[in-house]
């Protein structure tokens, strides 16, 4: 049978970082690294569920602003030179 554990080789500020922020949670490296991967893991399987559905309100803006021919540049020009300012 293979072996399926995995050694990784960090820096050693990123070690102290994750010393560091597992005291803090009270965990041992180990298990704050595995809850930090674990939670990681499932929201990017929610950011790829979620994708679709982005990226379908994102066409629609994208086909309403060729329809309605957008923000003139000019104006888009004027709001930027201004940002930031008070009104």
């Amino acid at each position: 049978m293979a072996d399926s554990s995995l050694t990784l080789e960090i820096d050693p500020e990123l070690a102290e970082s994750l010393r560091a922020r597992a005291e803090a949670a009270g965990q041992s490296v180990e298990d704050y690294a595995l809850h930090r991967l674990r939670d990681d893991t499932v929201e990017a399987r929610g950011l790829r569920e979620a994708s679709a559905a982005y990226y379908d309100e994102l066409d629609q803006i994208c086909q309403e602003t060729l329809r309605t021919g957008g923000v003139p540049w000019e104006q888009v020009q004027a709001r930027l030179r201004n940002f930031g300012k008070p009104r």
